[in-house]
């Protein structure tokens, strides 16, 4: 089972909550207490009590609420605010822009006359942000009972969006920021019988897991090396916009065991490249010049051997390569920068591509079931880039990636190899890198320390 431990500030709040609790209950009391002395000398009457009134967004607030609504939510607010007000109840619309819309064409959807959207493009300088528009986006309308449009929301990307609204019969167009936080959250975990189901328990989304294997993956092998009872804690962003969160933000720091050896990163910026890299608590750089497998999660089907018996030709030969077993379509990355030297089919290879890096390696990726359409023969590769597909083309009895990793032109074994590392943090800048992780490796070591008090609280 994986141990989870997803907010080591449980107690903390517990305890605080529990505090404003009774502070707010002393806090009611003596006022209750001065309310009961000053009206000591006349019995409370209806006309003497005190009454509530639930206080309602205005229109402008209703306008940013359509973000975190929704539409029918947003309508119900819509509604108690126009009654309370004494106005015709108001309509909000969304709209999914679809492949080939414009404006103009939701426009006409949203049963709008054309001259209020060449009002809506007069708006100001904001609205010109409306001719583009992508599939898949929303555009929410407001108008009242005689089709007039009164706002317009259209959110540009997570932290922008425009709204045009109508002052004084006139529709203002601008762009607004959201209220974007960022919060530091922690998971950890033991793999019983796979990372991905530790993650699972650990309440980790699979993006946060992907990036977690990117940064050890030049060490570790997680088509082969993961072993039951293997452990990972880590620190990770999480990125809420007016106080909702909307997505995962980028691991800070992380601790994986693997077979007993301890494997720690943390994110470091240079202060003068403003790259950002994930480096060992000593300052060397966790990239390596290859990645240690090109596919990710896949099972290893065939080793690097001198003597193997093929599937398909039915006799003995060498297997120069590592085959990774997954299913037609599972991306192929580049396991290091260089560029393409082949493009196309070989033999019993099927579908390859070869890469050079620098005058000393070169990779071999095969069987494919398709390129990546922007790879081609004499263009430049990035590590981790999307090459091709896994699939079954050459002689193959299965989807599998069939790798191979040449040194001076000799095969060497892509699981044992030595791999060049990068450069680790420069001299001048270890006293800033030591300043900015420190902390948040200190905060790394709290983490086991306070799972063991919570499991203990639960005894």
């Amino acid at each position: 089972m994986a141990l989870i431990n997803k907010d080591f500030r449980f107690r903390e709040k517990r305890e605080r909550h529990s505090f404003l609790r009774w502070a707010v209950f002393a806090t009611a009391s003596v006022v209750l207490g001065v309310v009961i002395a000053k009206t000591s000398s006349n019995a409370l009457t209806p006309d003497t009590l005190p009454t509530f009134t639930e206080v309602q967004p205005s229109q402008d607030e209703i306008a940013r609420l359509s973000f975190e609504l929704t539409l029918p939510e947003l309508q119900a607010k819509q509604k108690i605010l126009d009654e309370l007000n004494h106005e015709s109840i108001k309509q909000w619309q969304e709209l999914t822009v679809k492949s080939g819309d414009s404006l103009s064409k939701l426009f006409k959807r949203a049963k709008l006359k054309p001259q209020q959207l060449d009002e809506v493009m007069k708006s100001g300088e904001a609205a010109k942000k409306l001719t583009k528009i992508f599939p898949k986006d929303t555009i929410r309308l407001l108008t009242d009972d005689q089709s007039k449009l009164l706002a317009l929301r259209y959110e540009i990307d997570p932290e922008t969006y425009i709204m045009v609204e109508r002052e004084d019969e006139k529709l203002i167009a601008r762009e607004h920021k959201h209220v974007i936080e960022t919060r530091v959250a922690h998971a950890e975990g033991t793999i019983d019988s796979s990372l991905f189901l530790a993650a699972n328990e650990a309440n980790i989304s699979e993006n946060v897991i992907m990036e977690l294997a990117g940064i050890f993956g030049w060490d570790i092998d997680f088509a082969l090396d993961i072993r039951k009872g293997d452990s990972f804690k880590l620190l990770y962003e999480e990125i809420y916009r007016n106080g909702e969160k909307i997505k995962d933000g980028e691991i800070l720091a992380a601790e994986f065991v693997n077979d007993g050896d301890i494997y720690r990163a943390v994110r470091y910026t240079n202060p003068e490249t403003n790259n950002t890299e994930y480096y060992t608590p000593e300052g060397k750089s966790m990239r390596k010049e290859f990645l240690r497998t090109p596919v990710n999660f896949a099972r290893i089907s065939s080793r690097f051997t001198t003597k193997r018996y093929h599937p398909v030709l039915k006799k003995w030969r060498s297997h120069k390569g590592v085959d990774y077993a997954a299913k037609t379509g599972t991306p192929i990355r580049a396991s290091g920068d260089g560029k393409v030297t082949f493009k196309g089919k070989k033999g019993g290879y099927g579908r390859v591509v070869i890469i050079q890096h620098g005058s000393k390696y070169n990779t071999l990726y095969a069987h494919m079931n398709s390129y990546n359409k922007k790879i081609r023969v004499g263009k430049k590769v990035k590590q981790g880039q999307t090459i091709g597909y896994v699939g079954k083309s050459g002689l193959a009895t299965g989807p599998h990636l069939h790798y191979e990793f040449r040194v001076n032109g000799v095969h060497r074994n892509p699981q044992t190899v030595k791999l060049p590392s990068s450069g680790p943090v420069p001299k001048r800048y270890m006293a800033d890198f030591e300043l900015t992780t420190t902390p948040v490796l200190a905060q790394l070591d709290l983490l086991t320390r306070d799972t063991q008090l919570a499991l203990a609280e639960t005894e």
